[in-house]
């Protein structure tokens, strides 16, 4: 008889979105149930992002994923998935989606948590007052950090800084990052979009995550800060608690039927639970806004107000059309046109302008197979500050001109796209 005591493995979690306070809409998506948590940060426009970010975790929550290699596929699944969607409806072209995800798997007779990432969206792992990223981030602002060529301060007005170099839907297969962690009773982890990490520093998340409270309420909490930073983004937060218990084989039934090769048995749970991805209208609850703006979303201005004037109603909505007019044309002014830049020292053609504009960033259009080291130094200087084109044809021809000026190695085994 084996009298080793058997341990349970418990997890608790909560999770919370917001659109923030510049976005017209919510890009972000996440899961949460049965020891698999995900969240996407889509990109592509104002509809191409979020329909990316919803498949992706959608194909995420039906794969198989009992073990390592399966979850692996799973990624790649919902790759094919984003890419091949992108392709069949032209709207939907050259959307994609980062994609984080903890799971809980069994390994060696025993329970553990892989970690996979595609993108700049973040897990981080809190463990006796420590916090530590797991995941790196695939964009070209922090390859460069790596490398040693940009500090925290230059990366932060970086015009590439929301540039990725890796992301889900984008190419039809993708690498994907892994990390296996052991779980320890009292450790947290933090899953999350850039929405948040672009507002709310290392410090200020781990000093919340400190905080003895439930999972939900860090969350939320976390959600609410990065809009009273800015909220220029959209930002989620999914904080997964771990708790691990000695049973007494003798009293506790459920550990009876335990197989004596198994020490650990998962105990996950199951009210509330969804088998649809939670996205920003699923269960998980928002944070509170301000006084000013929750008083908007709660009741509509005309039911303030009685005695209400024909001509105030008139002026309300000629401002609304006014603002939607200029809202539209700032984002047709910020997508219109082409330029040729420079994404982990590969030269790549982006739809709109150089740097985005307000909350419109440009959107990677093509690769090409020309790197940084094959231009001359002019060129190279062109392309860091971006090479501006009113249309597609153009950016081709200047890459094409590109080419006859390159004095490094060539890689001819490659094509463009």
């Amino acid at each position: 008889m084996n009298d080793t005591p058997q341990r349970r493995l418990r997890l608790a979690w909560g999770g919370a979105t917001d659109q923030g306070r510049v976005r017209a809409n919510n890009q972000d998506a996440m899961y949460a149930d049965w020891g698999l948590f995900v969240v996407a940060d889509g990109m592509g426009g104002h509809q191409g992002g979020e329909v990316a970010a919803n498949l992706a975790v959608r194909t995420m929550t039906k794969a198989d994923r009992e073990n390592v290699r399966e979850l692996h596929d799973a990624v790649q699944e919902a790759n094919k998935v984003v890419h091949e969607t992108a392709i069949a409806q032209p709207e939907l072209h050259g959307m994609g989606t980062t994609l984080t995800a903890l799971a809980v798997i069994q390994e060696g007779g025993s329970r553990r948590f892989v970690a996979l990432n595609v993108g700049d969206s973040r897990i981080y792992h809190y463990r006796n007052n420590q916090l530590t990223q797991l995941t790196e981030d695939h964009s070209y602002v922090a390859e460069l950090m790596r490398r040693g060529e940009l500090d925290e301060e230059a990366a932060a007005v970086h015009p590439y800084r929301n540039m990725l170099t890796r992301a889900i839907g984008v190419h039809p297969e993708v690498d994907i990052d892994e990390w296996l962690v052991d779980p320890v009773a009292g450790d947290r982890f933090l899953l999350c979009s850039d929405g948040l990490t672009n507002e709310v520093d290392d410090t200020a998340i781990a000093e919340q995550l400190s905080i003895s409270e439930d999972p939900g309420a860090t969350a939320k909490a976390l959600v609410r800060l990065a809009n009273e930073h800015g909220g220029r983004d959209n930002s989620t937060a999914l904080v997964v608690d771990i708790q691990i218990d000695d049973i007494d084989n003798k009293n506790d039934p459920e550990v009876t039927q335990q197989e004596d090769s198994e020490p650990a048995q998962v105990i996950l749970p199951s009210e509330d639970s969804s088998s649809e991805p939670i996205t920003p209208a699923g269960a998980f609850e928002s944070p509170p806004k301000t006084s000013s703006r929750s008083a908007t979303s709660q009741r509509s201005w005309l039911n303030d107000r009685v005695g209400i004037s024909v001509a105030a109603v008139i002026i309300s909505i000629v401002l609304l059309i006014a603002s939607a007019a200029m809202l539209a044309t700032i984002g047709w002014y910020a997508r219109d046109g082409y330029h040729v830049g420079v994404v982990a020292d590969q030269v790549v053609i982006q739809k709109g302008r150089v740097g985005g504009l307000l909350w419109f960033d440009p959107t990677l259009e093509e690769w090409t197979t020309i790197q940084v080291i094959q231009l001359n130094a002019q060129d190279q200087r062109n392309l860091v500050a971006g090479k501006q084109f009113t249309d597609l044809a153009e950016a081709r021809n200047f890459v094409v001109q590109l080419r006859t000026r390159l004095v490094g190695p060539t890689d001819e085994s490659r094509g463009d796209g």
